[in-house]
């Protein structure tokens, strides 16, 4: 037995630095293709994995540079020539190393927050290549000094990327973005007024002002802020492509090497970069592998806006034909490929509530784990994780955004609230928002609650024929819309609750909502019971005459209108108030819905960092032009 494990870990001795040298190719080679995947997936497992590989990709390279440095040295302190010279080569992976440092042109930065310790890997930088220095200084004497040359401009390329990688840091930081700027090329290009290079073309204008959002500045302190604003003349249908270029490139340069390589220093500084068969073959691997990594990432390069840009602006006609054929091509940003992960969070209380102690109780293992989580106080947490589900963002929710954004721009804010009167969910509305005591996120489960229990109570339609149909295809529409942006604000509040203008915890207030909904019991009857009289404390006034009034059809379709406004209105009013950096920390993530919304008001000079938003106000206290809800007094009306 021991004689076994010795000849293991001989065997582990004899071959540690090549499978770690290895192991650190093969991560990265992962890592430059899943680096832009993330951009459009939201898997969990899948990021958790990238997490690891990002991670891990560090610390193997930086164990086997501790490795080759510790080899060095015992094969300095033998006298034996070959016994202990088995990794001749070894000192020839060390610029290798380096590269894999510098990480991939896809991935820089896995959270907002590595920008910000940009300095952290600058100190990191200056002892790896320290290190590096000191193991390739200990081995040159001993080997062919035909291997030092290529070996010194690989060390000297191996600075040059990890260098990259702390400047890329550097430049997707909050201070990086407001020093960072480029001169716009100037294109001259006559193109068709709504096609897709029209998109482009626009996009490379006001990408800079995007950077000055995410920097933290308002449209205010911008400096192509007409170049920004929508003047009206853009076409409604592509609006939706051209905010996801805005935020693809956004999120290019927060968490890859784009900005760094969109640069002529970061361009100059890309172009200037007998022995044991095993040991060369993996040389050859290395070689071979960063050559086509390399490859690649002038692809990746290549298909980039700013390239096509640049080159036209050259005049360079070939590279420009390359480039765009690149860019449209199935491997660049076709018209109709996604950009991000094209979902929105769907979280329903009622769902969530409906069932939960009792289903699946003839499950051993679940009845054991709710006993288990009931004991840690953890039953919250994983009735979050059991029912957040995510749903397609389909156009019509698109449209209707960008027509109720635009329309709102174009027209007098406050006075289009003061146009709707909300003949049937007035008093709702009024009631909830106007409760001093109750928090914003007590407003949203209110209001979420009263959603779907109205539309529960879908009354049969009385029309025939084709105007049945129709009618009935358009009211589904509205309520399918209803449904996803009700449950969405909701997925906010309980997955996302940073994103929020909350004044208290969201976790309190989904557990003492939970806590109310379950008293009678868990059954659907209970539940929808209980919901009922719910929101009748909590509004105090008649809702079961006023739920009774609402379920003949014409009055019900009134309020299914009306509710859908109100739904958009306060999705508007939650994007306004969203912190920048949140937006930032979810382009790494997949995206979010909000952040086009976000994008899409700070276009048409709405939201905080333009004209601020409030939720409501009245004819009497009037704070401002831009309000979700306004309640003018009875004699106005």
């Amino acid at each position: 037995m021991n004689s076994t494990t010795d000849g293991l870990v001989q065997l582990w001795n004899e071959w540690e630095i090549q499978l770690v040298v290895l192991l650190s190719f093969i991560l990265q080679i992962f890592l430059f293709f899943t680096g832009r995947i993330r951009r459009c997936n939201i898997n969990m497992l899948l990021r958790l994995i990238i997490w690891l590989a990002y991670v891990g990709a560090d610390m193997v390279a930086v164990y086997a540079l501790g490795l080759i440095s510790q080899n060095v040295q015992c094969v300095n302190i033998s006298s034996v020539g070959f016994s202990r010279s088995s990794n001749q080569l070894a000192f020839f992976w060390v610029p290798f190393l380096l590269i894999h440092l510098g990480g991939q042109d896809t991935m820089t930065a896995f959270f907002i927050e590595d920008n910000n310790l940009w300095l952290r890997h600058l100190l990191n930088l200056c002892i790896q290549v320290f290190l590096a220095l000191y193991a390739f200084w200990k081995s040159t004497g001993r080997h062919n000094l035909q291997l030092l040359a290529p070996a010194i401009l690989m060390f000297h390329t191996g600075i040059i990327r990890y260098g990259e990688r702390t400047w890329a840091l550097k430049c997707g930081s909050r201070n990086g973005l407001r020093e960072t700027s480029w001169q716009l090329p100037k294109l001259n290009v006559e193109v068709d007024k709504g096609s897709y290079i029209d998109t482009i073309c626009y996009v490379l204008q006001s990408i800079l002002c995007v950077h000055d959002l995410f920097s933290g500045r308002t449209i205010s302190q911008m400096k192509e802020r007409q170049v920004f604003r929508f003047q009206g003349d853009r076409p409604l249908e592509q609006v939706p492509k051209l905010l996801e270029i805005e935020l693809a490139m956004m999120s290019d340069d927060l968490y890859t090497k784009a900005m760094v390589l969109q640069t002529r220093s970061g361009i100059i500084l890309r172009f200037i970069s007998h022995y044991k068969r095993v040991d060369i073959a993996i040389t050859y691997v290395l070689f071979i592998g960063g050559f086509v990594l390399d490859v690649c990432s002038f692809f990746l390069v290549a298909m980039s806006p700013w390239t096509w840009a640049f080159f036209r602006a050259q005049n360079c006609n070939r590279l420009v034909h390359i480039s765009w054929l690149i860019l449209c091509s199935s491997i660049g940003w076709p018209e109709k490929k996604p950009l991000w992960s094209s979902s929105m969070g769907q979280y329903n209380f009622l769902s969530s509530s409906i069932g939960f102690d009792e289903s699946r109780s003839s499950s051993k293992m679940f009845t054991i784990l709710r006993k288990m989580l009931n004991a840690v106080n953890k039953k919250l947490w994983f009735r979050k994780i059991w029912h957040i589900k995510h749903v397609k963002v389909d156009k019509d929710i698109m449209d209707i955004m960008v027509t109720w954004v635009g329309r709102l721009a174009r027209e007098e804010f406050t006075r289009i609230t003061q146009q709707q009167s909300w003949a049937n969910l007035r008093p709702i509305i009024n009631c909830t928002l106007n409760i001093p005591a109750n928090s914003f996120g007590d407003n949203i489960v209110l209001l979420h609650i009263y959603t779907d229990l109205h539309l529960r109570k879908q009354p049969d339609n009385e029309a025939t024929g084709a105007e049945s149909e129709t009618a009935s295809s358009s009211t589904a529409d509205i309520m399918d819309i209803c449904r996803k942006i009700s449950n969405y604000i909701v997925y906010l509040l309980v997955a996302q609750p940073s994103m929020l203008p909350l004044s208290g915890a969201a976790d309190d207030t989904t557990a003492a909502f939970y806590e109310k909904i379950s008293k009678k019991g868990s059954s659907k009857q209970d539940v929808l019971e209980t919901c009922y009289q719910l929101v009748e404390d909590q509004l105090e006034f008649g809702y079961e005459e006023c739920l009774k009034e609402q379920e003949q059809p014409g009055p019900w379709c009134e309020t299914l209108m009306e509710i859908r406004d109100m739904w958009l209105r306060l999705l508007i009013y939650i994007a306004g108030k969203c912190q920048v950096e949140l937006h930032a920390q979810q382009l790494g993530r997949g995206g979010e819905l909000l952040t086009f919304v976000w994008l899409l008001m700070a276009h048409h000079d709405i939201g905080d960092v333009a004209h601020q938003v409030d939720l409501i106000t009245s004819s009497e206290t009037m704070s401002g032009q831009f309000c979700a809800f306004h309640f003018p007094k009875e004699s106005e009306r």
